[in-house]
């Protein structure tokens, strides 16, 4: 038997505390990695393009789009296209 076995499972209730961890953090000073060109920065120092539709963060080096927030009447939404991680 694997670790990764079906028995090993649970739905994503059960991560509720540990996501909570990261969703009051400060999101400016995290390191963020660009998966295009490969630059660690803080979130703080990415270009901010912000509209009535939200904002839209790119990577001050390549100019790939790293994060993209909006709130609609649907919910809220964090897209990490071009991010390799987002490490506090």
């Amino acid at each position: 038997m694997t670790e990764d076995s079906l028995e090993h499972f649970m739905d994503g209730n059960a991560a509720g505390s540990l996501l909570q961890e990261f969703f009051v953090l400060d999101a400016t000073t995290a390191q963020i990695q660009c998966a295009s060109c490969g630059f660690t920065e803080q979130v703080a120092s990415l270009r901010l393009y912000a509209a009535t539709m939200g904002a839209i963060l790119r990577c001050i080096h390549c100019d790939c789009i790293l994060l993209r927030a909006t709130h609609t009447p649907h919910g809220r939404w964090l897209e990490m296209p071009h991010a390799r991680y987002l490490r506090f």
